[in-house]
């Protein structure tokens, strides 16, 4: 059937799941989950258009009531889109227009941690910052620092494979996750086993991480911490060029060496952020050590070598002193889409180390020829492995008008990930799919691929409810 706004039929079956005060159909409460932080989203609120408008909001509290909601939604064939902070910024939370959005906010508790083990058991709802506040109340952090940190959730870092600024000492969320607590579509429980490592067949936890809701709403997990750094060190140096800087990360991270920041600025964006530190044409590499005292000064002792030996210059401690007290501002980029015409975003893909600075040089160029003179596009690379690592390319543009805004949007992220596919790259190394990616995923994944995606989504969620916008290759 089909279900309106207010239809009473629908406010029955939420009722019999939640408190009537914890389910709303006011347009007030819709309209504030009607968008993420994606671009288009955000260009659309401040116009005064909802085209994601869902039916209803509800907030539960607790893993039970989640699995209520969703049977309750299942009973109305209703959509389901699971909501953290709303600060992603592919699209992934924007809910479909005849369902229900699930606020995860008030599953916020941290059940347990563990100081032998050093793992926290956490429910999926709780604010990045809150979560670390708490933690480093009992002498530990999570590890994981987003420039999100303060308006993102550790759902939403489970659902889009999220990285933090200090991922090279860390690790991702795919390597802090141990176990998940997941309510299915069909409103069943699965808790995987809180292991550090196990052959009793696939991983089943890792099926949930960056699926983005789409199989399931993870309602809780186990996380490794750790204990709070006793030391922390920073060096910053240029570099003639970003393939040098390049180079250089490469011989860092390959030597075993693992400083907790490895930032890397492409010289247009090291010019921008370090003005009167940095000549121009110069790249700057970032290092930030962290942890144990002895381990974290041979950490820096050490890669300082293999810069200066690529004739890395040390710039002094303003420029990393300016980077950790900034490193969560997104002020630039809100700036330009502040304005009725403009576009920008950061565009985060990866790639191995014999194809990594090609795959920057190529997306530069493809690009700048859509942006040309009414814009710009520079980057850096910020997260970093044995294999190869991450690079985020940034553009900026002013459409002829407002209603030009979509299409030039597209037209930059089609050469973009044209570009970064042709040599091997994946689209997106931690912001996910969302609906803004979805046109390129079959060609990432290929036809075998895509036919085993939609065997797993079709054999979990089989009436197609589960988020339905995101990741439909």
């Amino acid at each position: 059937m089909t279900v309106v706004p207010g239809d009473a039929e629908l406010l029955r079956a939420l009722h019999s799941a939640l408190e009537p005060e914890r389910v709303s159909t006011d347009l007030a409460n819709r309209l504030a989950y009607a968008r993420d932080a994606s671009p288009l989203a955000l260009k659309a609120a401040a116009g005064g258009h909802s085209p994601y408008l869902a039916r209803a909001v509800v907030w539960p509290q607790t893993t039970s009531e989640v699995q209520a909601v969703v049977r309750a939604a299942g009973t109305m064939g209703v959509a389901l889109t699971p909501y953290g902070g709303g600060s992603g910024i592919v699209g992934a939370g924007l809910a479909d227009p005849d369902g229900i959005i699930v606020d995860m906010k008030r599953l916020d508790r941290i059940r347990a941690i563990d100081p032998i083990s050093m793992t926290a058991t956490v429910e999926a709802g709780i604010l990045g910052a809150v979560l670390e506040d708490r933690l480093n109340a009992q002498g530990l952090t999570c590890g994981h620092v987003p420039q999100s940190m303060n308006s993102s959730t550790l759902g939403g870092w489970i659902a889009h494979r999220g990285a933090g600024a200090f991922s090279t000492k860390y690790g991702t969320v795919q390597d802090l996750v141990l176990s998940v607590e997941v309510v299915l579509p069909s409103a069943e429980l699965v808790q995987t086993r809180t292991v550090p490592a196990s052959a009793a067949g696939p991983d089943l936890a890792a099926l949930f991480v960056g699926a983005e809701g789409a199989l399931g709403i993870v309602t809780a997990a186990t996380v490794q911490v750790f204990p709070m750094p006793a030391a922390r060190v920073h060096r910053a140096f240029a570099i003639d060029s970003f393939g040098a800087g390049l180079e250089a990360v490469r011989r860092i991270v390959q030597r075993g060496l693992r400083p907790a920041v490895v930032r890397l600025y492409d010289p247009v964006e090291a010019s921008d952020r370090f003005a009167g530190s940095v000549s121009p044409g110069s790249s700057v590499l970032l290092l930030v050590a962290e942890g144990d005292p002895v381990l974290t000064g041979l950490t820096i002792s050490e890669a300082e070598v293999e810069v200066r030996g690529l004739g890395g210059i040390e710039l002094g401690s303003a420029v990393g002193e300016a980077w950790l007290a900034e490193r969560t501002s997104t002020a630039g980029l809100c700036r330009v889409l502040a304005t009725p015409a403009g576009i920008a975003d950061a565009l985060e893909v990866a790639n191995v180390w014999s194809r990594l600075a090609a795959t920057y040089d190529r997306m530069m160029a493809a690009m700048g020829d859509v942006i040309g003179p009414a814009g710009r596009v520079y980057g850096h690379g910020s997260h970093f492995y044995h294999s190869g690592g991450n690079l985020y390319l940034i553009f900026e543009v002013q459409a002829d008008q407002p209603t030009d805004v979509a299409r030039v949007y597209h037209d930059v992220l089609a050469a973009a990930f044209n570009a970064c596919l042709a040599e091997g790259g994946t689209l997106t190394h931690h912001h996910g799919v969302g609906r803004t990616k979805q046109e390129w995923l079959a060609r990432e994944w290929g036809p075998g691929g895509v036919g085993l995606w939609r065997a797993v989504r079709t054999a979990i969620d089989p009436e197609g409810r589960m988020n339905p916008g995101t990741m439909r290759a």
